[in-house]
């Protein structure tokens, strides 16, 4: 009889009926493994669909398997697919490289767009081109950068994926959709490795020849479209990424690059400080995100976090606060308390506690997140660091020496473990320049002058938080040496920012503010919670 991935869930259903373990009870197991398996996965591999499932094997169905079967007789029928761990795993590999050989996958029913996160570049990870992938070297290499994703190593991965790239040159013809996939994998890694404008410009070569082999309409193609628009919004442009998310999405087929066009245009409008046009376009894009992944999808929750967020920039902050009370109850409830997307959610929802006056109430939530956190991926992992700059955020309040010294912790970790010219990293620095600012401006302009100069050379000068961070100094300038040496450094943030968001944009209208009679409080910005 022949197998497919149908059987092989099946066999794991089987194998979970024999040990009498429920949800919960695997999920406390995992939790005493120090196991990173989150409720949706293991939803994903005990269901009844007959599609690959080998980017969990890696790691997360191998950790399912031990736990299952540490809780199964050894004399249960149920338990024999799975004792000789070789033996599965040989069979996890011959249907693994029969899906990927044959016909392309239908992008409506996942396939080449399934994901289970929602935190990065619209959830489109680097295993969103394996199918294109031919032969086992290949995908395995394909594997590796999925592990390495999951535990947070996006540096390694980065290197990992410019060796995919180039044992794919020596295996392939240029123009093979196995080398596009590749091309696909490398620039992707080039962004999230925080090269967010090399990566716009190899995604912009990259879509050009894919139209051209393959065609307008072709996945490969229609992929490249809207990372390319992601890209270009990440790397300072929301209004050009807006544009590119808008042509994407008029006129194309009815699937799921369409709907995440969608919803890239609603965040593009949200980096744009658009706060009702945001909450316009997630409302009617909502229904049709549900529609398609299922309610409490992390596609869906995702959209609901854009959503929280457009109200608190349209000035709903109670509104933003009660919709993302919701959205952590959901989140933890389909997908887990430490999953990467509740995890962020949570670090939000912490600051939009603090944002409406509960300090010590905020303060505990973000603690509780950070440290779950910490005890789930580990200390360094970007998710850890993302929620331990929420924490230091909203310590500042109370205590800046405490926050001072929690910043600086992070801020080597993350460059350590990203980088000192990845997003994060600045985005931590920045704020530890704020946070310094308040009892020494003489080293607060140091460190700001330390960021801004990495931000320019990543981001560009006219990036919104290449600005941010100029705006910063601008007013250290302002405390040091007075107004008359500082307003000319107001009038350049000025104009980039009225080239840049628009005359509008609050951050505008902030700076602004210091070039017309009257004394606005000299309050540094904290950089975005990235």
């Amino acid at each position: 009889m022949t197998d497919s991935w149908r059987r092989f869930r099946s066999d794991l259903r089987e194998l979970k009926e024999a040990s009498g373990m429920n949800f919960r009870a695997i999920e406390e197991a995992a939790r005493a493994a120090d196991a990173f398996l989150p409720r949706s996965t293991v939803h994903g591999l005990l269901g009844e669909a007959d599609k690959r499932a080998g980017k969990e094997c890696t790691g997360q169905l191998e950790d399912l398997v031990e736990i299952l079967v540490a809780h199964t007789a050894d004399d249960d029928p149920a338990a024999a697919p799975w004792q000789d761990r070789a033996a599965w795993q040989r069979r996890w590999e011959v249907l693994d490289d029969a899906g990927r050989g044959g016909t392309l996958p239908d992008s409506r029913t996942g396939g080449a767009l399934g994901w289970d996160g929602a935190l990065g570049k619209l959830g489109l990870g680097a295993d969103t081109e394996a199918v294109w992938l031919k032969g086992p070297r290949l995908s395995r290499i394909a594997a590796v950068i999925g592990e390495l994703q999951a535990l947070g190593l996006y540096r390694q991965a980065h290197d990992v994926a410019g060796e995919l790239l180039r044992c794919a040159e020596g295996m392939l013809a240029p123009h093979d959709p196995g080398m596009l996939a590749g091309r696909h994998v490398a620039a992707y890694w080039t962004g999230e490795a925080g090269e967010v404008r090399t990566a716009r410009d190899l995604t912009a070569t990259l879509l050009a020849d894919c139209r051209e082999v393959l065609g307008e309409e072709h996945p490969l193609s229609r992929l490249a479209g809207l990372r390319l628009a992601a890209w270009t919004s990440g790397a300072g442009d929301p209004a050009e990424g807006r544009r590119l998310y808008r042509e994407l999405a008029r006129g194309g087929p009815d699937d799921r690059i369409t709907l995440l066009a969608r919803l890239g245009g609603a965040r593009a409008a949200l980096m744009a400080g658009e706060g009702e046009e945001a909450m316009d376009r997630l409302s009617r894009l909502l229904p049709d995100l549900a529609a398609e992944y299922a309610e409490h999808h992390p596609v869906v929750l995702g959209a609901r976090l854009h959503q929280a967020q457009a109200h608190r920039v349209a000035g709903r902050a109670a509104h933003s606060l009660e919709l993302l009370e919701g959205l952590v109850a959901d989140a933890t409830a389909h997908l887990d308390r430490a999953h990467p997307l509740t995890l962020h959610i949570r670090a939000r929802h912490a600051n939009a506690v603090w944002a409406n006056g509960h300090q010590q109430r905020a303060l505990e939530l973000a603690e509780e997140t950070y440290a779950d956190a910490v005890r789930v991926v580990g200390a360094a992992h970007p998710d850890t660091l993302f929620a331990g700059n929420a924490l230091a955020i909203i310590l500042a309040g109370l205590d800046t020496d405490a926050a001072a010294e929690m910043f600086r912790h992070l801020y080597e970790r993350a460059g350590d473990v990203s980088g000192v010219e990845h997003s994060l990293t600045l985005a931590i620095g920045h704020n530890l320049a704020v946070v310094v600012q308040r009892n020494d401006p003489q080293a607060a302009r140091q460190l700001y002058e330390e960021v801004r100069e990495a931000q320019t050379r990543v981001l560009g000068a006219e990036h919104p938080e290449t600005l941010l961070t100029r705006m910063n100094i601008a007013l250290t300038v302002l405390a040091l040496e007075g107004a008359e040496v500082a307003r000319p450094l107001f009038e350049e943030v000025h104009c980039a920012r009225v080239r840049v968001l628009g005359y509008a944009h609050p951050h505008t209208e902030y700076t602004r503010g210091f070039l017309v009679p009257g004394d606005p409080e000299p309050e540094p910005e904290p950089a975005p919670e990235h």
